[in-house]
């Protein structure tokens, strides 16, 4: 196991990190689907969605909703473009929102002990809203930096968008570490940023193309603090 004794920075993803135990929104609102439209398929679903996010990315109001209204917009696009008309919109939203709360105040809590150690921040590949959000949820004065790809005009996994963070905080990579919930965008990246990396895989089986670049899997978010020591 890898040294995090000199572990200065933590910095973390925010959808499927910081909002649920390690599960993207994607495969989120296809599981909140599923449950009213059992036959759905994720081929299906999937065609949905891109447009759907498509729709959402073209609306120039998206950077001012708050998480339950950007939701709400993603899930009523995918059931227009799924043109099945038996999606009861306003349910799935309320669950997902309730889920989503339960783990935002958890991660709140989180980021407030470990405020008072390491400098802390977020990247997110977002929507321009993960201030908005962070400000939300209460967040945003426990972290030093948030980075969102739409303001930055730079997306995880390139290495870039962690270097501006690495840049706000002043931190440098060998004593920061990213935590993220998806091997590509959060290990990949961060690795490719020469940060350590955490992978959240929760309680989900999830593929790991190249192991040697995850220097933790965390069955939970909090589990982090057993190696930072």
């Amino acid at each position: 196991m890898m040294g995090l004794a000199d572990i200065q920075t933590v910095v973390f993803d925010f959808g499927g990190t910081l909002d649920s135990n390690g599960i993207h929104w994607r495969n989120r609102f296809f599981e909140l689907i599923c449950q009213q439209i059992p036959e759905l398929v994720w081929e299906q679903f999937e065609h949905a969605d891109r447009k759907s996010i498509a729709d959402f990315i073209a609306d120039p109001a998206t950077p001012q909703l708050n998480m339950r209204h950007s939701a709400e917009a993603i899930l009523a696009g995918i059931d227009r473009h799924l043109e099945m008309t038996q999606l009861d919109v306003a349910q799935a939203v309320d669950l997902f929102c309730q889920n989503s709360e339960g783990y935002l105040g958890s991660s709140r809590e989180f980021l407030e002990r470990l405020s008072t150690t390491y400098q802390l921040g977020v990247i997110s590949n977002n929507f321009g809203n993960t201030r908005g959000w962070c400000d939300e949820y209460d967040l945003t004065s426990f972290l030093d930096t948030i980075i969102d790809s739409t303001v930055v005009g730079i997306q995880k996994p390139d290495p870039q968008i962690f270097q501006i963070a690495l840049t706000e905080l002043k931190a440098t990579p060998s004593t920061s570490i990213y935590v993220g919930d998806t091997f590509i965008d959060d290990v990949l990246g961060a690795k490719n940023a020469e940060m350590h990396s955490a992978w959240l895989v929760g309680d989900l089986d999830k593929h790991c193309p190249d192991p040697s670049l995850v220097d933790l899997e965390l069955p939970y978010l909090q589990a982090l603090t057993g190696f930072l020591s």
